[in-house]
């Protein structure tokens, strides 16, 4: 078997191509496969009608996946063809998109070695090639992956959140499929705008349409949007955030006190965990501080006792809970407590449907841990664009590979 037929044979050409010759460079490990077209007609990538070979386009390369320990390039003169409107164009070649200069197969590793490494930086290392080479090959598999997503696919619930992108206050809203786990958009800001972006470019009418619940916290510029852009989605506070509020309050009332009264120094866990995952030391002392007449008592009371009114059967049992949730701390003056129940009274629906509705920002809540990770193997983000490519490559469950390779 020859070179020519060798090559030939690995990149599966049909009778129209052929392997011209295959250049060996020894000094520099780079082999060169040098291809021609043999047919005198061609196939216009637009009309997609059988036209004759008008000429051909200058010499292009394209970088195609290693021979052993030596770079492989492909070089072709491409042919044009002039269709029946008169319109010169330039066929389309089997081993790579129009005027992509990598071929499927590289992209394919490239793809596959990010989804191993989440590392741009190693990616480009290992290939031998930039940074902003790799950058760009996974942003076209985004926008790949964006144009086969499956539009019709049935989205019963998403959850609305916010991710910093850099230190200080710049956000990036973050729309996540909570019933197909994925995440569905990332635009940046946390405005009304930006909300509405984000569920306007990640949603279709018809899932607007069939979408049942969007979870999310005290945002108000989340509530305005889902309420404007989603009327017939419920709206649900996520119980995450709301038993956080309670908590931050029961500690900043221990803060307070423990000037006063030492037993609450080192006690902040004794209140914030679960009673059941208390160690036998920290349970002890739960025992000594809950006999006392302390406010972070009281304060750990109310929170258990919000927690117990969870999971009612609809929206009228839930509202009354909550008003009697209102009513038990009514006479109470710590500050903490009385900051939380304004809240709560402001988002009174929100915080209702949350009593009524089992579902939550749990996913979405992972995936800020997971984006986390991404940014510090990253270091960091250049720009909101390359963040979200990022984080819509390796969370948004896309067909990001070629098809010709897949």
């Amino acid at each position: 078997m020859t070179e020519s037929s060798f090559y030939k044979r690995l990149l599966q050409l049909d009778n129209s191509w052929d392997i011209k010759d295959v250049v060996v460079n020894m000094k520099d490990c780079k082999v060169t496969v040098n291809l021609i077209y043999l047919l005198e007609y061609g196939e216009c990538p637009f009309t997609k009608e059988r036209c004759k070979i008008y000429d051909l386009a200058p010499e292009r390369t394209w970088r195609h996946l290693d021979t052993m320990q030596y770079q492989t390039w492909l070089t072709a003169r491409i042919p044009r063809v002039i269709n029946s409107e008169g319109k010169v164009s330039t066929i389309e070649v089997p081993w790579a998109d129009f005027s992509e200069r990598y071929t499927h197969l590289f992209c394919s590793a490239v793809i596959q070695l990010l989804q191993f490494t989440r590392n741009q930086t190693k990616t480009a290392e290992f290939f031998k090639t930039s940074f902003d080479v790799i950058n760009r090959l996974m942003q076209k598999a985004v926008e790949r992956g964006l144009k086969r997503r499956d539009s019709e696919l049935p989205i019963d619930s998403i959850g609305i959140d916010e991710k910093s992108f850099k230190k200080g206050h710049e956000y990036c809203t973050i729309i996540t499929d909570s019933t197909n786990k994925r995440i569905l958009e990332v635009v940046p800001g946390r405005t009304k705008e930006a909300a509405k972006k984000a569920i306007d470019t990640s949603l279709t009418t018809v899932q607007k349409e069939q979408l049942k619940v969007v979870t999310g916290d005290m945002w108000e510029a989340y509530q305005n949007t889902v309420k404007e852009c989603l009327p017939k989605a419920t709206y649900v506070l996520d119980r995450f955030h709301l038993l956080k509020y309670l908590h931050q309050a029961i500690d900043q009332t221990r803060r307070k006190e423990v000037k006063e009264n030492p037993i609450l120094k080192n006690a902040r866990f004794v209140f914030l965990k679960k009673t059941e995952n208390l160690t036998q030391k920290q349970h002890i002392q739960f025992q000594l501080i809950s006999k006392e007449n302390y406010m972070v008592s009281h304060v750990w009371r109310a929170k258990e006792d919000f927690r117990a009114i969870f999971n009612q059967p609809d929206f009228a049992h839930a509202a009354t809970m909550l008003q009697n949730w209102f009513n038990s701390i009514r006479d109470f003056t710590i500050k903490p407590l009385i900051a939380v129940k304004e809240m709560f009274e402001r988002h009174r629906k929100a915080v209702t449907n949350s009593l009524c509705h089992s579902d939550s920002n749990a996913y979405a809540e992972r995936m800020n841990g997971s984006i986390q990770e991404l940014k510090t193997i990253a270091k960091g983000f250049r720009n909101v664009e390359n963040f979200r490519t990022a984080i819509l490559f390796h969370y948004g469950k896309l067909s990001l590979f070629p098809l010709n390779t897949q």
